[in-house]
Formats: C-alpha cells, sequence, structure tokens
C-alpha cells in the first residue's frame, strides 16, 4: 500500500480528505439507527404586517429599526408548531410566531412586541400518507427590515423559511472508521492576557 494512505489510515480523523488522495478506505460496517428523510422541500414567503402606532407615540417618529421575529408558543391551546399529513398527498404546519421592532418618537426609544399572529401553509409532497412516513417541519424567521410608510405607521418586512419533510426512522448499514478519536484539550478564554516574562528578568550582567 502506498505510504501516505498507509499513515492515512492511521490518523483518521474528523475532517477534510486529502484533496489528492482522497479519504482512506473504510474499516467496518456499521448499522446506525437514525431518521432517514425520504422527501422534502422548501417555501419561502415575505410577510409585510403593518403596526400603527398613534396611540403610543407622542409627537414625530424619527427613526424605526428591526429588532427580531420569532416563532413563539401560544398557551394554553396551542403549544408550539405542529406539522400534520392531510388527504391528498398533503402536509400542513401551522405556527405563532410575532415580531419586534424599535423606534424613536419626541420622549425617546421605545420597544413594540406584536401579540402571536397565527399561520398556516399546505404544500403537497408525493409521499405524503405513505405507511411508516411522518412529517417534520422546521420554520425559520428573519426580521428583514421595518420602515415608515406615513408618520405613526410602520411596516416589517418578516422573512419566512419553512422546511417540509417526511422521513421514517430507520437502520442503515454506512461505512464507517471505528469510534471517534479522543478530542484535543480545549483552549482555555481567561479574562487576562496570558504571561509571558523575559528572560532573564534582571538586566545583562557586564563583565568587569
Amino acid at each position: 500500500m502506498d505510504k501516505k494512505k498507509s499513515n492515512m489510515r492511521q490518523e483518521v480523523g474528523p475532517g477534510p480528505c486529502d484533496p489528492v488522495y482522497g479519504c482512506p478506505p473504510p474499516t467496518e460496517i456499521v448499522c446506525i439507527k437514525t431518521k432517514k428523510v425520504y422527501e422534502e422541500c422548501k417555501l419561502t414567503e415575505v410577510n409585510q404586517p403593518v403596526t400603527d402606532l398613534s396611540g403610543l407615540a407622542t409627537g414625530t417618529i424619527t427613526d424605526v429599526e428591526c429588532v427580531s421575529a420569532e416563532v413563539v408558543d401560544a398557551p394554553p391551546y396551542f403549544p408550539g408548531p405542529t406539522c400534520t399529513i392531510l388527504a391528498g398527498r398533503r402536509v400542513r404546519v401551522v405556527f405563532f410566531w410575532r415580531y419586534t421592532f424599535r423606534w424613536t418618537d419626541d420622549t425617546g426609544t421605545h420597544t413594540f412586541t406584536s401579540d402571536p399572529i397565527m399561520e398556516e401553509f399546505t404544500v403537497r409532497l408525493a409521499r405524503a400518507g405513505e405507511a411508516g412516513l411522518e412529517p417534520e417541519c422546521d420554520v425559520f424567521l428573519e426580521c428583514l427590515e421595518c420602515f415608515l410608510i406615513d408618520s405613526t405607521t410602520v411596516r416589517c418586512c418578516i422573512g419566512k423559511l419553512i422546511l417540509f419533510k417526511l422521513f421514517a426512522e430507520v437502520q442503515l448499514l454506512i461505512p464507517a472508521y471505528g469510534f471517534c478519536p479522543e478530542p484535543e484539550e480545549c483552549e482555555v478564554a481567561g479574562e487576562c492576557p496570558d504571561f509571558v516574562p523575559t528572560w532573564p528578568p534582571f538586566p545583562p550582567q557586564l563583565l568587569d
């Protein structure tokens, strides 16, 4: 065997493969239990909720800044996003979310957080409803921008990325290299800088 490839087998560990020789052959075939995704799709959308601050603002609103958007629970009747398979090879997600922005008026800077907003999306997946497949829906939100559309009304642009998946818990045969090696020691991040004294700590001695 090539000496380089032999060393790679002995030193295999997490990280990229050698750009010339690639990865070494696996040392075993292992059976793992995991979630396998059989079908998936993504849905993107930008919402533009409008907030009237006429009852809250004092004087002129001079600045608006987007802070965040997040998925929230809406207890006690809704504990979080739900993902359901419907008839007709459809998958539906239902979730609540809210957004937050800051605005500045004559009295200073204030924060507004919306009440929970209900959202619902339904998509078609060809394998929805097949025996053994379960749905999973992941929701990612981002507050893109907030701006004034008149003296007291704010519009925010909220980006939504929703991933729909059909998965099953299965046992898979995969090539492997055995168990992971012991990791390196962590580098402790201290508050003070390292002390590396100059040696010798006394001035050079001059010979008579």
